[in-house]
């Protein structure tokens, strides 16, 4: 018996000692990934180089057209001929045609398309206002045609809020009908980028008109503070936060721009207007880095 005790208190020395290995061991893994980690992180941190290269207002920036990219909804009337398409480019010789639908004496004309603005390269928050452009012709001089939008807010096609809300008369040729969306395009525009463009005739009446679309667009309008940033480094910086600070004006920004190692990005923020000098501009990576650009 007392063998066995003996041998049973080998045992659970044995057993003491390899669990007490086992934390170590543990411990010591961590310790090394924790250091690895920090190490890593510390690599990262050195190895980024962002600067701000110059900081300007900028009076009016304008994107390229986006056009449609699928066929437009007839809710009233009829689609003749030609394609979404031939809508993209203005004075190529091709268009699309519409007809007022029938059941006279009521002819009516509803139509309406989806365009995407991109909001990676044209942010939100760099956006000034939108521009709608159509170029377009119609047998029938005497009938106004108009422009509306998709308000997300109201969920109904409006026009509040536009430059011009009196509609457009076609001389019988060729007509460049545009509007702006102003300081409203906010309730236009959904966080993605998408607008619905509503395009529409005044009313019943008794002649049947026929629409040639040959462009529809939609871009925007940027003003406010460019600021340019150049990556050195090797590699990508992500910023995300921004600072404005003069005597009395102390502003922080929350951003979110990557900058690619050896690129030079331009960022508009319509929001922003620049204070009296001197002042500096600030911006903060995900890593911790600090660039500072200074007027005086």
């Amino acid at each position: 018996m007392q063998r066995i005790r003996q041998n049973k208190k080998g045992v659970s020395n044995i057993i003491v000692v390899a669990l007490g290995l086992v934390i170590v061991v543990t411990i010591v893994v961590n310790v090394f990934l924790w250091n690895f980690e920090m190490n890593q992180l510390d690599w990262e941190k050195i190895k980024e180089d962002i600067k701000i290269t110059d900081v300007a207002h900028v009076n009016v920036t304008r994107s390229f057209w986006f056009v449609a990219q699928s066929e437009y909804i007839v809710n009233t009337g009829n689609h003749m001929n030609g394609t979404y398409e031939n809508t993209k480019v203005a004075n190529d010789g091709n268009w699309e045609t519409f007809q007022e639908g029938t059941g006279s004496p009521s002819y009516r004309l509803d139509i309406n398309g989806t365009f995407i603005l991109d909001v990676s390269a044209y942010p939100l928050e760099s956006i000034s206002t939108v521009e709608i452009q159509l170029r377009y012709r119609a047998s029938d001089g005497f009938e106004k045609c108009f422009l509306k939008a998709y308000n997300w807010t109201a969920q109904a096609y409006r026009d509040n809020g536009f430059n011009l809300t009196a509609g457009h008369t076609p001389t019988g040729g060729w007509d460049n009908y545009a509007i702006n969306l102003t300081d409203k395009w906010r309730s236009y525009v959904r966080g993605d980028g998408t607008i619905y463009v509503k395009f529409h005739d005044e009313g019943n009446d008794a002649v049947r008109t026929t629409i040639d679309i040959d462009f529809l667009g939609v871009r925007t309008v940027a003003s406010g503070t460019r600021f340019t940033f150049q990556n050195k480094g090797s590699l990508t910086s992500h910023l995300v936060s921004l600072w404005v600070n003069n005597s009395t004006h102390h502003r922080r920004y929350n951003i979110s721009i990557f900058v690619n190692a050896g690129d030079t990005e331009s960022y508009i923020r319509s929001d922003i207007s620049l204070p009296n000098k001197p002042y500096i501009v600030k911006i903060v990576t995900e890593r911790g880095n600090i660039a500072i650009h200074s007027e005086s």
